[in-house]
């Protein structure tokens, strides 16, 4: 994928933006994949790279295509160190809630970060902004960390 290879070519973090299908509507989203990249991330959504692995062994029942790209997406993140995964949710939405805890044992079980953005919460973007910028600097930690 051209957006992965960019990131990879120019050195810039990787956001996997994981949300459910109308959190992509730039009026619920608040903006937030182009604060994201105002940060100099490259931003791509959970289907982007859900095909790329092969999916995860869950711990929830796993009936919805949705859910299964977003726990891939989120095992697409422990394999690849340059990838960081943000899923934005929706306090309305009981799904939501079962598919936070998935995605971030996923995650959490292999030493990464889970990053969620509440976006029914959002008065302004500042609060969003300081989330992203913690995430990425504490991955930028773990990679001086790392040998």
């Amino acid at each position: 994928m051209r957006a992965i290879e960019y990131a990879r070519e120019h050195g810039h973090q990787l956001i996997v933006l994981a949300g459910r299908p109308y959190h992509i509507d730039p009026e619920i989203n608040h903006g937030i994949p182009e604060m994201i990249e105002s940060l100099g991330c490259v931003v791509v959504s959970e289907d982007a790279v859900a095909d790329l692995v092969t999916p995860p062994k869950v711990d929830v029942l796993n009936q919805w295509t949705y859910h299964a790209r977003l726990y891939a997406a989120a095992k697409y993140c422990t394999e690849n160190p340059d990838a960081q995964f943000v899923q934005l949710v929706s306090f309305g939405c009981g799904l939501d809630a079962i598919t936070t805890d998935e995605a971030a044992r996923i995650l959490n079980t292999s030493g990464e970060l889970y990053t969620q953005i509440k976006i029914d919460e959002i008065e302004s973007l500042g609060p969003a902004k300081i989330r992203i910028r913690s995430l990425l600097a504490a991955a930028q930690s773990a990679r001086r960390r790392t040998p």
